[in-house]
C-alpha cells in the first residue's frame, strides 16, 4: 500500500506476488476446456444472450448469503472513495433479462428457419414453372403445332410492353419445338407442323398468302365496329343514291387495322441497331397489309357485284326489284364480314 501523504517512497514489492520474470506453471487446455472456451465465443455474438448470463450470474451471487472476516469491511465502506457503489440487479429483473434473451435466441433461429424455407420453396417454384411450357403458354399437353403456334401469337400481343414475360413465353415454345423434334427423329410426326410436313411445296400465293393468327378481343371488337358501321350507314342511305363509298372507307381503315396488327406481331429489327433494314420491314409490312385487304375487297366486290351484273346482261336475267334497290346493302354486307374475319383471324 502507499502512503497517505506525497508520492515519495516507491511501492514495495508483496512477497506473495509473483514476480513477472518468475517462471509460471503451464496450464494444460482439457477437451473440456476448449468446448467451454469455443461456447463462451459463441455467446459473445448475441448481446442479448450474453446479458441473460450475466444478469443470472449476478441473482446466482445476490442469493448466495456471504460471511465475512473479521477485519474485513463492507464494500460501501472500501468503495468510498472511489464512487457511489455499484447496484446489484434484482432477482426478477436477473430472470426476465434472461428469459429475454432465451427467446431473441431462439426467435432469431426460427427467422433463419424460415428465410431458408422461403429461399427452398422459391427456387422449387420457380423450377417448376420453367419446366412446365405447356402451361406457360396455356395450351394443352399434346396439343397440334397450330394451337402452340397461335398461343404464342396471343402471348406476344399480350406481352408486348413486358420483355421479361415475352422472353419467357418464347423459351417455353422453343422447349415445346424441341420436344417435337426429338419425337420426329424417333418416328412419330404426330406433333409435328403440316407446314413443316409440306414444307416442299410451295402455296398458291407464295409468301403474300394470308398467315393464321387470331387477334386480341379488344382489336376484334374494333375491327367489327368498323365493319357494321360502314354496313349500316349503307343500309340507312335511301335506296336512289346508295353507293359504295361507305365499303371503301371501311376498307381503307382495315388496311390501317391490318398494318397495326403486323407490327405488333412481327416488330421486325429495331432501328437503333439497322436503320435500313428496319426501314424495309416496315415497307414489306405496309405493303402485305394493303396487299391481303385490298385483295380480299377486290375478290368479295367482284363475286357480290360485278359476276351477277355481268351473268344479269349476258343471259338476260330478270332480276327482282327489291335486289336491285338492295344490291349494295348486301354487297356492303358481304364485304365488311370478309374484312373482319380477315384481319380479326389472319395476317
Amino acid at each position: 500500500r502507499e502512503s497517505t501523504g506525497p508520492r515519495t517512497t516507491r511501492r514495495t514489492k508483496s512477497p506473495h506476488r509473483p514476480s513477472s520474470r518468475s517462471a509460471a506453471p503451464v496450464e494444460r487446455l482439457t477437451p473440456t476446456h476448449t468446448a467451454r472456451v469455443v461456447h463462451n465465443l459463441g455467446a459473445r455474438r448475441d448481446p442479448f444472450v450474453r446479458l441473460g448470463k450475466m444478469m443470472s450470474l449476478a441473482s446466482t451471487a445476490a442469493s448466495v448469503p456471504v460471511t465475512r472476516a473479521s477485519g474485513a469491511r463492507p464494500r460501501a465502506q472500501r468503495n468510498a472513495g472511489n464512487g457511489p457503489a455499484p447496484k446489484v440487479p434484482s432477482a426478477h429483473v436477473a430472470a426476465a433479462a434472461a428469459v429475454f434473451g432465451a427467446r431473441r435466441a431462439s426467435a432469431m433461429s426460427a427467422s433463419r428457419g424460415t428465410f431458408v424455407a422461403a429461399r427452398a420453396s422459391a427456387a422449387a417454384g420457380g423450377a417448376g414453372s420453367d419446366a412446365d411450357p405447356w402451361k406457360a403458354l396455356g395450351v394443352p399437353q399434346g396439343a397440334d403445332a397450330d394451337a402452340i403456334k397461335k398461343a404464342l401469337d396471343r402471348k406476344k400481343l399480350l406481352y408486348k410492353s413486358e420483355p421479361e414475360k415475352l422472353a419467357a413465353m418464347e423459351t417455353a415454345y422453343e422447349s415445346i419445338v424441341q420436344a417435337s423434334l426429338q419425337a420426329r427423329l424417333r418416328g412419330d410426326v404426330s406433333s409435328v407442323d403440316s407446314r413443316v410436313l409440306k414444307a416442299d411445296t410451295v402455296p398458291l400465293f407464295g409468301p403474300w398468302a394470308p398467315i393464321p393468327s387470331e387477334a386480341p378481343l379488344k382489336d376484334k371488337k374494333v375491327n367489327v365496329a368498323i365493319s357494321v358501321a360502314a354496313f349500316f350507314v349503307t343500309l340507312f342511305t335511301p335506296g336512289q343514291i346508295r353507293t359504295l363509298q361507305p365499303i371503301i372507307y371501311a376498307t381503307i381503315f382495315h388496311v390501317f387495322r391490318m398494318f397495326m396488327k403486323l407490327v405488333d406481331v412481327d416488330p421486325g429489327p429495331s432501328a437503333n441497331i439497322d436503320k435500313d433494314a428496319a426501314v424495309r420491314h416496315n415497307n414489306k409490312r405496309f405493303f402485305r397489309s394493303f396487299a391481303l385487304v385490298i385483295g380480299t375487297f377486290a375478290v368479295t366486290l367482284g363475286l357480290t357485284y360485278y359476276v351477277p351484273n355481268i351473268i344479269f346482261e349476258m343471259f338476260k336475267v330478270k332480276v327482282p326489284v327489291w335486289y336491285l334497290l338492295n344490291q349494295e346493302v348486301f354487297v356492303t354486307g358481304v364485304v365488311a364480314t370478309a374484312l373482319a374475319y380477315l384481319t380479326c383471324f389472319y395476317r
